[in-house]
Parts: structure tokens; C-alpha cells; sequence
């Protein structure tokens, strides 16, 4: 289980939890449906189920099981990573079935300091009158997760729904 959250006393978590794994023929000429044996290509899909919560309280939770392939997960993993390390300022992730999004950016210093007091200013990118003009990037991420609503009851692609943005340090 992976579970994203940034503050213990308010706990706002997005909780991902994979649950099994199939693993298929590669080759879309010859897919069957069935498990393909060890040595030849394959492609790996993931079943999970998501939620998301604060605290104790479930204010989402998945309607069906959905699936990530292999790939998927190797991409985010990397992605976190690589913005985590300094190598990247931001990323964003959509698997190819698109039942929750994620995206991650490194802030600066002028961002930190009106981050909490002005959020929905910021979100809406209006002017803060920020006293720090700083473009210093820090050690501080806002991480904003959504879940695709509309495909997980209808497997209809709107790209909307509930969703959660983290303020997450490197310590």
C-alpha cells in the first residue's frame, strides 16, 4: 500500500492499494486473455483500489477495482523521484487507465511563505502580494491527487472528481 499524506495532526491521506497482479502476452496479435508463462513478453497489470480519507473517515473510496500496468508504476516511481532529487521542478501522472491523476511541483520560497495563508489565491493564480519574490526553489512540494469520478462508476473519461493537494517536505 502507498499512502501520501502531509500532516499528522490533520491527516489528509490519498491511499493506493494494490491488491494483485496479472501477467499477459505481450504480443496484441496473439492475446488471448491468458496468463503467459516465464521467459516470453509480457505486459504486467496491477489491480488496486484507491481512497481517499481524513483521518479515520473515508471521504472516497473506489467503486470498482481498476488496474495499472507494470509501466505505470515504474513512471510514477521514477517521476517522484527525479522531482524529489532536484532533477526535475514538477511532474505530472495519468496511467493509461486514467481512474486517478497525480501531479508534483518543487516550490520556491516565495510560494512557502503565502502557501498556507493564501492556497486558494494561489490555486486560482491570482497575485499574493508575496513579501518574499524569491524564485530559490526549496525543499517543499505541493502534490495535488484527483480521481477520475466518472470513470469509476460508468467507465466514462471526464477527467474530474474528488481530489486532495499536499504540502509535503523533504526531512
Amino acid at each position: 500500500m502507498a499512502v501520501l499524506t502531509h500532516d499528522r495532526q490533520y491527516p489528509c491521506i490519498f491511499e493506493l492499494t494494490l491488491q494483485s497482479w496479472e501477467r499477459y502476452s505481450a504480443d496484441a496479435e496473439a492475446f488471448d486473455g491468458k496468463p503467459t508463462g516465464l521467459g516470453k513478453p509480457y505486459t504486467l497489470w496491477v489491480t488496486y483500489r484507491m481512497a481517499l480519507r481524513m483521518g479515520e473517515t473515508i471521504l472516497y473510496g473506489s467503486k470498482k477495482d481498476t488496474t495499472l500496468v507494470l509501466e505505470d508504476i515504474s513512471r510514477l516511481i521514477d517521476g517522484l523521484g527525479q522531482v524529489s532529487a532536484g532533477k526535475k521542478e514538477r511532474m505530472g501522472f495519468d496511467p493509461i487507465e486514467p481512474d486517478f491523476g497525480l501531479s508534483m511541483r518543487r516550490i520556491t520560497k516565495s510560494d512557502a511563505t503565502v502557501m498556507i495563508s493564501s492556497a486558494a489565491e494561489i490555486r486560482a493564480q491570482m497575485p499574493t502580494g508575496a513579501v518574499n519574490p524569491s524564485s530559490e526553489l526549496v525543499d517543499l512540494f505541493e502534490v495535488c491527487v484527483w480521481i477520475d469520478y466518472p470513470n469509476q462508476v460508468d467507465r466514462f473519461y471526464g477527467g474530474y472528481g474528488p481530489g486532495f493537494v499536499f504540502l509535503c517536505g523533504i526531512f
